[in-house]
């Protein structure tokens, strides 16, 4: 038995053996054929990345160098351009230096032309430097002062402004021979100066040299600036300068000159030097300046002077003074007004006209005003009966008293408004033209409804 089995089970074991010899040996020859396609795969893919790379280098080194080239060219066109700006700037200013020493400065501030466009642009250069430099400036900028002299960089403009509306020197569109020749003649006379803004100083560039050191001086500020200022307020007859010195020390100390600069104000419009006719146009201003002064610091110790000097020797009216009168007295210049529009010296109808319209602020609530407005309007309506029925320069003589009913209208009192409607009334009663009936009539109602609103908003603060 056994000897039957003993050959089975040796030739099962040397066959299997031999199987998993093969089997071992096939499986090393997959490994191996597997190994070797990896192998291929990855050479092949190196080889193309490798490739690749060499491409993309390429390429990036040909932009670096195009790059290279661009900045050479752009550092090329830079140095030729700013060759071409030194030149421009030589030929434009060929002798602009850095300055540091106040006097330097200031001797360059004389060079300064007003035709040159860059003449703003460097004198606010040069007074900056001088209020960076400080208190050593101050000593240069009294010896200059000191000199009385100026240099006018530039003319402010103007703000002109008259009864019948218009600009500074164009008037009212479609306005004919006629109406520009009143508007002339209103100007030519004592009314235009009452007809226009008070002059004030200009709060950005300064017109003179003169002025922009007062400025520099209050910048630097201190008891030696201070000083200073005082100094050139204390001889200065020039308006223009009082303005400026007004501001500049109310800047560095604030209330303590006002008075001082109210008292030289004075002194000089009751003892104005003469204006020669060559003179700037900020000088012949002189006079506006200074009561532009008073105006703003409600100035009533002057009055009595003013009054003297509204009317001069030969007969012609003071605008400035009739203005600085009335706005700084209001309802109480009236006594002086009414004298004013009586006195026979005023034979010039514009400043007659001019009288009347300081005077006509207060009708509805005050006697002498609307004893003006009757007799205006009794006049107007006379004047007005003699002309053709469309002729429409008939109403002109009206213009001012009928129009005076509506001004201001909105900030009276519900009375003095009542009594605007009923004046309106008694210029109803005198004519019965039929275009002034109708124009009235819109008047009225208007008024009415303001009186309305006014009655209904004094109740509501009475009654809350």
């Amino acid at each position: 038995m056994m000897r039957r089995v003993l050959p089975l089970l040796i030739a099962t074991t040397v066959g299997a053996t031999v199987t998993g010899v093969w089997l071992h040996q096939t499986h090393k020859q997959r490994q191996r054929a597997a190994l070797t396609e990896q192998e291929r795969e990855f050479r092949g893919q190196f080889r193309q990345r490798s490739e690749a790379r060499s491409k993309t280098t390429s390429k990036q080194a040909q932009t670096l160098d195009d790059l290279a080239k661009a900045l050479e060219n752009s550092k090329t066109s830079a140095t030729r351009l700013e060759g071409e700006l030194d030149a421009l700037l030589d030929a434009k200013s060929p002798d602009f230096a850095i300055l540091v020493q106040p006097a330097d400065i200031i001797e360059e501030l004389q060079k300064l032309k007003p035709e040159d466009d860059r003449t703003k642009r460097r004198s606010v250069h040069y007074f900056e430097s001088l209020v960076f430099i400080g208190p050593s400036s101050l000593k240069s900028i009294r010896t200059f002062l000191d000199a009385g002299v100026d240099i006018e960089y530039h003319q402010p403009k103007e703000n002109r402004r008259d009864p019948f509306g218009g600009g500074r020197r164009s008037g009212r569109p479609g306005e004919n021979k006629r109406e520009r020749k009143r508007r002339e003649d209103i100007r030519a006379s004592g009314a235009g100066n009452y007809f226009q803004p008070f002059p004030k100083p200009a709060d950005s560039f300064p017109p003179t040299l003169r002025l922009g050191l007062l400025e520099s001086v209050a910048n630097i500020s201190g008891p030696k600036a201070e000083t200073l200022l005082i100094d050139v307020l204390n001889n200065t007859l020039r308006g223009i300068e009082v303005a400026y010195l007004d501001i500049a020390l109310e800047q560095i100390a604030p209330g303590e000159h006002t008075e001082r600069v109210l008292e030289i104000t004075r002194d000089i419009l009751a003892n104005l030097p003469p204006i020669a006719e060559d003179a700037s146009s900020l000088d012949k201003r002189t006079k506006g300046y200074l009561y532009a002064i008073l105006v703003k610091h409600k100035d009533e110790v002057f009055v009595e002077t003013a009054k003297q000097l509204l009317i001069g020797a030969d007969g012609r009216l003071d605008g400035y003074a009739l203005a600085y009168i009335r706005q700084v007295l209001g309802e109480r210049a009236m006594p002086i007004l009414l004298a004013a529009y009586k006195d026979p010296r005023i034979t010039n109808e514009w400043e007659k006209f001019a009288i009347s319209d300081a005077a006509l602020r207060f009708i509805g609530r005050n006697s002498d005003a609307d004893a003006i407005f009757h007799e205006m309007v009794s006049e107007g309506v006379a004047d007005m009966k003699k002309k053709e029925l469309m002729d429409f320069t008939k109403y002109e003589s009206l213009f001012l008293p009928v129009g005076s009913l509506m001004r201001d209208a909105h900030e009276q009192t519900p009375e003095i408004i009542g009594n605007r409607r009923k004046l309106l009334g008694s210029v109803r009663k005198q004519s019965g033209d039929i275009f002034l009936q109708f124009g009235l009539s819109a008047m009225d109602k208007r008024l009415a409804e303001m009186q309305e609103k006014k009655t209904k908003e004094a109740e509501a603060i009475i009654r809350p």
